[in-house]
């Protein structure tokens, strides 16, 4: 068991729009949580149902706790923590009030089993790691023991089972893509979350300590594209991975804590068709492979060009736009349009205070539907790009549910969308 304060960089926050409480001036919820919410930036697990045990987040509020993450608890008030018996589970809190708060669990005879320090500053976050036998029955604030109190359930790994996804395209090529089954987010490919992988970070690392390795990259580097960035092939585009000839792995969304039933299936890729269907889970792991085909959008019917800058879109073009800051786009329903966009501070992040969340890997560019809730269903979600000056072109068909579009790394960057 460890308990410690978690200011490391060690996970992703705003990994994905749906199914995470990333979002941009909106509430999360109603009450007053939801303002907390909108303020603090939380460490979020950054993937779910993606090993042994778990890793669940929860904001702490004299009003009770509130789910975080995964999606099975988002919103819910001191909601039930399913936790893997036998094995190592890691809660994280962050203090959502600035009030004096704990993290504790008790037994069902009311003992301690095992608590955090207290936290009294706003936005600090801590964990405690246990491995779950027994008698674990509730979890509560100390301070606050009546209204921020939760129940535990002790799940038993032989009752839930796994679901492997494997994500591939039209050549059976692996294909990095959003996944989503039932209430449960996961992504089928490392290159495609929102954190990145730790080859690109030894090479980036290399490439700062070797001027002339970074020179030959910068050379050699073509526009980035989605495929591109979520696919590998060999100079000989026979599909093998590596220098020894290898094969690229199987781009896989695991999820490990599925109940018998069935469950609506939803994958999804920018620049290939979505594929929704069911799958069955009957007392054993399963495995399915679905196959994405690429679109092809057609001629744009209209480009627009933006700039990213902190905090903010400027529009280019056209002249309706420029220099306007987070524009409205116009659309109609069922047309072609090009969105051409500069990258104009690199890799760099916005300052925060109380900063617990590792920065994605540069900025983006996404369009989602408009709500009031976190549930924004996403639309399209490009690579990122994290060279000063970079471009990339976006190419999509418009559809009657736009509403916004923003980049995932700077939430407050968002710009509306009118479809007629």
């Amino acid at each position: 068991m460890s308990n410690e304060n978690q200011s490391r960089d060690d996970v992703s926050r705003r990994g994905v729009l749906k199914g995470t409480a990333a979002l941009a001036g909106t509430a999360a919820m109603a009450g007053t949580a939801g303002a907390y919410r909108d303020e603090i930036d939380f460490r979020l697990p950054a993937t779910q149902n993606d090993g042994e045990g778990r890793t669940l987040s929860l904001l702490g509020i004299v009003g009770g706790w509130v789910g975080v993450a995964p999606a099975e608890i988002d919103g819910a008030s001191n909601p039930p923590l399913r936790l893997i018996e036998g094995e190592e589970n890691e809660i994280v809190w962050t203090n959502g009030d600035g009030s004096r708060h704990n993290f504790t669990l008790e037994d069902e005879s009311g003992d301690v089993i095992e608590a955090t320090d207290f936290v009294e500053e706003q936005g600090e976050s801590t964990s405690l790691t246990i491995t779950p036998e027994g008698e674990m029955a509730d979890y509560y604030c100390v301070p606050h023991p009546v209204q921020m109190r939760g129940p535990v359930e002790l799940i038993d790994p032989d009752e839930v089972h796994e679901l492997r996804v494997q994500v591939e395209d039209q050549e059976g090529e692996p294909l990095g893509a959003e996944v989503f089954v039932g209430d449960h987010h996961s992504f089928s490919d490392p290159s495609a979350r929102p954190s990145p992988p730790e080859e690109q970070t030894e090479e980036s690392e290399a490439q700062e300590t070797d001027p002339d390795q970074a020179t030959d990259a910068e050379e050699g580097a073509e526009e980035t594209t989605p495929e591109a960035d979520q696919t590998s092939e060999d100079e000989d585009g026979d599909g093998t991975g590596d220098e020894q000839g290898q094969e690229d792995p199987p781009a896989m969304a695991r999820f490990d804590m599925l109940e018998d039933g069935e469950y609506d299936l939803e994958v999804w890729t920018y620049g290939h068709e979505r594929v929704t269907d069911t799958v069955t889970i009957d007392g054993d792991d399963t495995e399915v492979t679905v196959t994405l085909s690429a679109t092809e959008p057609g001629e744009p019917t209209e480009t627009y060009s933006l700039a990213l800058e902190e905090g903010q879109w400027v529009g280019q073009e056209p002249e309706a736009i420029a220099d306007e800051t987070n524009p409205t786009l116009e659309f109609e329903a069922g047309e072609t349009y090009a969105i051409e966009w500069e990258n104009a501070i690199g890799r760099r992040q916005p300052e925060r205070e109380n900063r617990t969340f590792e920065p994605l890997p540069g900025h983006n560019f996404v369009i989602a539907s408009d709500g009031d809730t976190n549930q924004w269903n996403t639309y399209v979600r490009s690579a990122f790009l994290d060279e000063e000056g970079e471009t990339q072109s976006v190419e999509f068909v418009a559809e009657e549910d736009m509403g916004v579009y923003l980049d995932q790394s700077q939430l407050e960057a968002v710009g509306e969308i009118d479809v007629e």
